[in-house]
């Protein structure tokens, strides 16, 4: 069951079509209100498979995460400086 904060995720249902990311502010029955990533806000009642959420916790889990630094290569034993 999505709660407020859920990321929610609507596919294009035209070939090349968008796809509108925004956050689960609200359900009230069936309907949700959602704060689209531009800033609008909508009510809708989707139907089934219309829509896909992703948890609060796991709204950051698709973004990239910063990278340790890599390990400096060892060098080679025995080998001679120039």
């Amino acid at each position: 069951m999505p709660k407020p904060g859920d990321r929610i995720v609507v596919e294009g249902t035209k070939v090349g079509g968008g796809r509108r990311e925004g956050t689960l502010l609200e359900l009230s029955g069936s309907l949700m209100r959602v704060r689209w990533e531009d800033g609008g806000e909508t009510f809708m009642a989707p139907g089934a498979g219309a829509v896909r959420f992703l948890p609060k916790s796991a709204s950051s889990a698709g973004k990239p995460k910063a990278k340790a630094p890599a390990a400096k290569a060892k060098k080679a034993k025995g080998g001679k400086k120039k």
